[in-house]
């Protein structure tokens, strides 16, 4: 049975200790092939960059060059070579572990990180350089601390160049600009301590002294902040023939399932599953597959080896912490129009703007930025375009679950509600185990009749599918899909099972909405919505589940005013 490499980040553990590796070295030929040296590449958290990162830094540390048919002899670049192998002294630096908490914490974790990776060559080329040489690791500035240490690298003439891995460049900043803006512009101003560090490794490039430069991270916030003081990365962020450099590919998640004792009889369901949870991330609209998450696959390929069983929570706790903070995002520069764009990523479902390729916070943050931004994250991902407008989707259920999370916080909130007081969980429980739907509808009208009269204005049936929508989230007991396909139709709403969850009932939704004004309309539209529903339930999708409920529910104004129950 494979070995499944969960939260391993080291390629030497992970080949050594028999750990299976889904084979990305052929990037480092296609890299190394490049006429640009300095690269920088972005995926959204936990894509396996910190792995690539220690991939070049084993193929091209000097240090390495005794190893490399242990580490590399069955991949692809192990049988193909390039030029550049086991030939550089390589400074790896990560700035993951950035505290952000103040000013002195986040300068403090910046330059303990620079430290910790000269440290670590100093280490691993120990036989060019001496104890002396460390006190150099004493600088309390970053920029003073990479300047000097560059010095010495270059006065020792050991006949090699440095390669420079940057990993999660962006961390802290990602951290920064959603509490902290303050902080963020001065630390990447003309006079900032991070731009003058870049400012340094930029004269190392003209010198010769650093050659090649790799940077991860998961936004381009920076990027347009330190533009004068490093403009001479190339991203590869979008190329499409990187598209696949990170994450698992629809064959390679199969292999996984194939190779773990998994059932075959349980094979089909839960691969179909499997997609919809996790798959969906294109990064250009000519790149040929769709990706999954590979650190959501793997914890759930993970927990499944541990118990047998179909994990409950579709996201691990480390990766729900992860995307749990760019919730805060949402409170960047105008709220409201953060607001507004969720509101139509939400009830559309997809999105379209002009992607932003680096991020200046000396113009207005805009719809575009925000949308741009979102995208870099993994919350979004590339769909089309439409002239110079790229069309944005979401790229997954489980992106998806966090939208509507998020969302019926902040319906709860502008409701002065919270889930508690209105025991939202235990009326959505009580419809999956008896059938029993008024509850849950006393708390819908509870969130209407506290919208202000400027949102009554605008609300409409989207609206209010998309409130039902939210609160159906909440406990993770169904796949909650909306605008479900019937045939050439669409189902409002659908509440399908979810493993390892088996509540006695399934549910379909037909939902209208009128303003108290079209109250005399209200037979009318009931019985054309109860026509269309049974129509739906005639369907080979939805005629063979005995278990399923179909309800009709009409509002007008704030009241439910009809409830049809088909089965």
């Amino acid at each position: 049975m494979l070995r499944l490499p969960y939260g391993i980040s080291n390629f030497k553990t992970l080949v050594t200790e028999g750990y299976h590796y889904v084979d990305r070295t052929s990037y480092v030929e296609l890299l190394e092939n490049l006429d640009p040296r300095y690269l920088f590449f972005l995926r959204p958290r936990r894509f396996g960059k910190s792995l690539f990162i220690s991939l070049l830094q084993h193929y091209y540390g000097l240090e390495h060059k005794k190893d490399f048919q242990t580490l590399f002899g069955k991949y692809y670049i192990g049988k193909n070579p390039t030029p550049n192998v086991n030939k550089y002294l390589v400074l790896c630096i990560n700035f993951s572990s950035v505290n952000t908490a103040n000013h002195e914490s986040t300068f403090e974790g910046f330059l303990n990180s620079v430290r910790l990776g000269i440290k670590a060559f100093f280490q691993s080329y120990n036989q060019f350089f001496t104890k002396e040489d460390e006190d150099v690791l004493n600088m309390h500035q970053p920029n003073e601390l990479m300047l000097n240490f560059l010095s010495i690298v270059n006065g020792k003439k050991t006949g090699r160049k440095i390669y420079l891995l940057i990993d999660e460049y962006d961390h802290f900043a990602n951290e920064l600009i959603a509490f902290d803006i303050d902080n963020f512009s001065n630390i990447v101003s003309r006079n900032g301590y991070v731009r003058k560090f870049y400012e340094t490794i930029k004269v190392a490039t003209h010198d010769g002294i650093v050659d090649r430069i790799f940077i991860t991270g998961v936004s381009p916030i920076t990027l347009d902040s330190l533009t004068s003081g490093f403009n001479i990365a190339t991203g590869l962020t979008i190329y499409p023939n990187f598209n696949e450099m990170m994450g698992f590919t629809e064959q390679e998640v199969k292999f996984f399932f194939d190779n773990i004792d998994f059932p075959k009889e349980k094979m089909p369901d839960t691969l179909a599953n499997i997609k919809k949870w996790y798959n969906g991330y294109l990064f250009h609209e000519n790149a040929q597959n769709t990706l999954y998450n590979p650190d959501m696959v793997l914890s759930f390929l993970h927990h499944y080896t541990l118990f047998k069983e179909i994990p409950k929570n579709l996201l691990a706790p480390n990766i729900a912490s992860d995307y749990g903070k760019i919730k805060r995002l949402f409170n960047i520069n105008d709220r409201q129009q953060n607001w507004k764009t969720l509101e139509k990523i939400i009830e559309n479902g997809k999105i379209s703007a002009k992607l932003t390729r680096e991020f200046s916070f000396e113009k207005v943050f805009d719809k575009n930025d925000f949308v741009s931004l979102l995208f870099y994250l993994g919350l979004l991902t590339v769909k089309g375009s439409f002239f110079d407008r790229t069309i944005f989707t979401i790229p997954n259920y489980v992106i998806k679950m966090l939208y509507f999370d998020h969302f019926q916080q902040l319906i709860m909130d502008k409701a002065q509600l919270t889930s508690d007081e209105v025991q939202l969980e235990e009326h959505i429980f009580e419809l999956a185990q008896y059938n029993r739907i008024h509850p849950f509808l006393a708390v819908v009208e509870r969130i209407l009749k506290s919208l202000s009269s400027r949102d009554a204005l605008k609300f409409d049936e989207k609206h209010l599918k998309v409130i039902f929508t939210s609160l159906f989230y909440v406990t993770g007991i169904y796949t909650i899909q909306s605008e479900f396909a019937v045939g050439r139709e669409h189902v409002d709403l659908f509440l399908a099972r979810r493993p390892p969850y088996e509540p006695p009932y399934q549910f379909v939704f037909e939902l209208k909405y009128l303003k108290k004004s079209g109250e005399k309309q209200l037979e009318t539209v009931k019985k054309e919505a109860t026509q269309q529903l049974k129509k739906y339930l005639q369907h080979e999708t939805f005629a063979p589940l005995n278990d399923l409920k179909a309800y009709v529910v009409v509002f007008v104004g704030t009241d439910v005013k009809a409830v049809e129950v088909l089965r």
